[in-house]
């Protein structure tokens, strides 16, 4: 993922409207992690909202995955929101801080992913408790 991030990043150093093709990516990963963060926290309040038609272990289970999908969400969040103003000073920089860029941007790819997983585990652990339970 780093040699991805770094390709790209170098690739944008090097082509004409680089940065707006920066500034668009970041603005989708962005809206993909507040996304995945507000559905986590909607699923959060329809578990406890449910909790007592689910078993105590499903509704605990869920819950606990959704509030750690949100923390994911949120931390990819800050991080994204962060690397708009690194880029624009690394422009200004010529360098210094790529290679703490490319760590921070991979970590937040990989929040959004965990974000993903743990959000997609809550709602068909509180599905399949439902289901099985009629």
């Amino acid at each position: 993922m780093n040699s991805m991030l770094n390709d790209w990043f170098t690739s944008l150093e090097n082509r004409q409207g680089g940065d707006i093709l920066a500034v668009q990516t970041l603005r989708n990963a962005l809206m993909a992690a507040s996304v995945l963060a507000s559905a986590a926290l909607v699923g959060l309040m329809g578990v406890l909202a449910t909790a007592h038609l689910h078993p105590k272990w499903s509704s605990g289970s869920a819950a606990a995955m959704l509030v750690i999908s949100a923390a994911y969400s949120l931390r990819a969040l800050w991080t994204l929101s962060r690397a708009g103003f690194e880029i624009r000073l690394e422009n200004r920089a010529a360098g210094t801080g790529k290679n703490r860029l490319l760590k921070d941007l991979t970590a937040a790819i990989a929040g959004i992913r965990w974000a993903g997983i743990l959000l997609i585990l809550a709602l068909a652990a509180t599905g399949a408790s439902i289901w099985l339970k009629m």
